[in-house]
């Protein structure tokens, strides 16, 4: 099948493809620079067999809109999405460091440590979106992508779920990380995600997978009710994967709960790191003796080194010189050799062990301070004995707040993203990594996510003087919920009865623009107020000024299209009453008016019925 879009085309007049990625069991990937903020960025078109069914079409843009929102540290950015020539896209960060199944894949496995910390800033990520309502559902290796510093992020969290309904077959590969509850066609639940980054932990650091076989359904058959294999390598990791990969859900670890064991493990909150290997070479061929040291470190003594002179071969001290001359004799020191001297042989054998001990006792002295000063000088850049602080909370602060919170604690304050928010003002810090109250080496970097305030909507001029349904018609169209309460109906003497004649966000009248999602209230005319005269002008019968009496005729709203709550407080409005008429007039299941006798703007009595014809 071609792709959806050829390279070089550039969609919705921002994004120019560069090339195709991939192609998913959900999309089609593409790699696109943005030509706007001149950046490489992510586009991921919905597969056109499930774009075809309205309700993925439909669950697909709530997504991207819910997802855009997400802001945290360990989770791949969603910017922006649209529709172009009958195909759904999304936006989202692009993360050049490949992914966790590019270092599985080239034999590279993880220490227990990084083991750890890459399981804790996943199910840190997994736990924010777990908070927010997204379950990932397909976590693997493939899906946790490293950006250029190395850092791990969570993708694909927008495609959470779309195309398991639709799913035609399961691959190895798909049943290789989903929990016993999916292997018996539960939906996934946000313990399912914990379960399945358990076995990823399990895999990176053992190498092997948890659970073999051959087929999709033996590998889903040997997890049902087994726990996960006991491996000496997963060392302090052995327990807390095991409570994350519970059969029971019910007795699994949560993300939370995942995240904090393995903090404990490893007792610090640096992130983990992982750098781009060299695929074309396996592990051990990257490993080569290091060479001889010369300048600190212990070798041994050559024997001239230890007695001044060479070992004989026929033992461990030097031989007696041979005689020069006759006539050898003694003194009251000894026998005497030539010359008078004593014999070689005997000052060595008495004088060798104190020179030996004093030169063993300088070398073991040495390498006791030399192997001490490199073991402080490593602990001390490594932190050991940086002084451990609290993080204060910054969420909420300006960055010069922030500034002032962190002077004395010697932590350094860095801006990560800029995100939109509705909660945060623009120009406050959004979240922040390490997370407050949580401990810290003096000089940690505090990164930080600054608000952009909320995505604001232009309203429509045309609100005033529209009827309830077609002005929340008109905002749904731009994601801002309204509300027509018959509590918040007004007397206008220039809005017909039951027109919108006021909009009202929060404490603003008649607003400009409001943020996306916001809710807005829309007061409907009860038409003019009751003692008050209008004065009306036509071409015909001149000027004609009416007041109007507190029980006197009024004009039968027009309800036609409405639902029940509209009907209501409609004529509730008007001080009329109706009765009702067709298949379902005799229950409260009707749903819409569709026709009403007297016609709409009839002049009938205080407290008259119409009658309604609903179905």
């Amino acid at each position: 099948m071609a792709p959806t879009f050829s390279l070089g085309y550039t969609l919705a007049g921002r994004y120019r493809i560069l090339e195709l990625l991939g192609v998913g069991q959900t999309a089609e990937v593409y790699l696109a620079e943005d030509l706007s903020l001149h950046r490489r960025v992510v586009v991921k078109v919905l597969l056109a067999d499930l774009a075809a069914h309205e309700d993925l079409r439909r669950t697909f843009r709530d997504h991207i809109v819910r997802a855009s929102t997400l802001s945290h540290p360990h989770l791949a950015r969603v910017f922006d999405g649209g529709q172009e020539s009958g195909a759904i896209f999304m936006i989202s960060e692009y993360l050049s460091g490949g992914s966790l199944e590019d270092v599985l894949s080239a034999g590279r496995r993880l220490s227990v440590d990084d083991g750890a910390r890459l399981g804790r800033d996943v199910a840190s990520a997994l736990g924010y979106a777990h908070e927010h309502g997204f379950v990932h559902g397909s976590l693997s290796p493939s899906k946790l992508l490293f950006d250029d510093e190395g850092r791990v992020r969570v993708s694909d969290v927008a495609l959470a779920g779309l195309a398991t309904t639709y799913r035609e077959r399961m691959t190895l590969d798909d049943a290789r990380y989903l929990s016993p509850e999916q292997a018996v066609g539960e939906p996934a639940n946000p313990k399912s995600d914990v379960y399945a980054l358990a076995l990823i932990l399990f895999e990176a650091v053992t190498g092997s997978v948890a659970f073999e076989g051959s087929t999709p359904e033996a590998v889903l058959r040997a997890r049902l009710n087994a726990p996960l294999p006991v491996r000496l390598e997963l060392g302090t990791l052995d327990m807390i994967l095991a409570q994350a990969a519970v059969p029971d859900p019910r007795l699994r670890l949560d993300a939370e709960q995942f995240s904090a064991r393995l903090s404990a493990v490893i007792g610090d909150v640096a992130p983990l790191v992982v750098r781009p290997g060299n695929d074309t070479l396996p592990l051990l061929a990257n490993f080569s003796p290091p060479e001889p040291r010369h300048s600190i470190g212990f070798r041994a003594p050559s024997p001239d080194q230890i007695v001044g002179g060479t070992i004989g071969s026929g033992g461990g001290f030097p031989r007696a010189p041979r005689s020069r001359a006759a006539g050898e004799g003694t003194d009251s020191r000894g026998p005497r050799g030539p010359l008078g001297r004593t014999p070689r042989f005997e000052r060595a054998q008495y004088d060798l062990p104190r020179a030996s001990r004093r030169r063993w006792g300088f070398l073991i002295a040495a390498l006791v301070i030399v192997v001490a000063t490199i073991g402080a000088g490593a602990a001390w850049k490594s932190g050991l004995f940086a002084k451990k602080l609290t993080v204060p909370r910054l969420i909420g602060l300006s960055l010069t707040q922030a500034s002032s919170a962190l002077t004395g604690d010697g932590f350094t304050l860095t801006v990560n993203h800029r995100v939109h928010s509705t909660s945060v003002a623009a120009n406050d810090i959004v979240s922040q990594s390490p997370l407050a109250d949580s401990s810290a080496k003096s000089g940690q970097v505090i990164t930080v996510s600054v608000s952009d305030g909320p995505i604001l909507v232009t309203m429509p001029t045309n609100l005033l003087g529209e009827t309830c349904a077609n002005a929340t018609t008109q905002l749904t169209a731009l994601h801002v919920i309204a509300q027509c309460p018959s509590s918040a109906a007004i007397y206008s003497s220039t809005v017909a009865l039951n027109g919108v004649a006021r909009v009202l966000y929060r404490t603003s009248v008649n607003p400009t623009s409001v943020p996306r999602e916001a809710t807005v209230v829309l007061s409907l005319s009860k038409g003019p107020a009751v003692g008050t005269t209008t004065t009306t002008t036509t071409p015909t019968s001149g000027t004609t000024t009416t007041t109007i009496a507190g029980e006197g005729p009024r004009a039968v709203p027009n309800v036609v299209g409405d639902n029940q709550a509209q009907v209501y407080a409609a004529f509730h409005v008007a001080q009329l009453y109706f009765s009702t008429t067709g298949p379902n007039h005799n229950s409260t299941k009707w749903t819409t008016v569709v026709s009403e006798s007297p016609v709409a703007g009839t002049m009938v009595k205080w407290h008259s019925y119409v009658t309604l014809t609903v179905k």
